[in-house]
């Protein structure tokens, strides 16, 4: 796993942690699959730049 998505899979997992949410909650919330979730907290699959930034901008804006 390279550490951009190292990074990211971190992130996705202290937001979740500090927020008690799951990977659905957050999906939903987002507006995001589970599967995009899933593979972004994994480093697997398939996801876009895009995607990424839409999760990182709505972590942000939960806070």
């Amino acid at each position: 796993m390279n550490h951009q998505i190292e990074e990211l899979s971190d992130a996705i997992i202290d937001y979740q942690v500090r927020h008690h949410v799951t990977d659905t909650d957050l999906a939903f919330a987002s507006h995001l699959s589970v599967e995009k979730i899933h593979a972004m907290k994994t480093g697997e699959g398939k996801f876009t730049p895009e995607e990424i930034n839409q999760l990182y901008d709505y972590m942000a804006a939960s806070h």
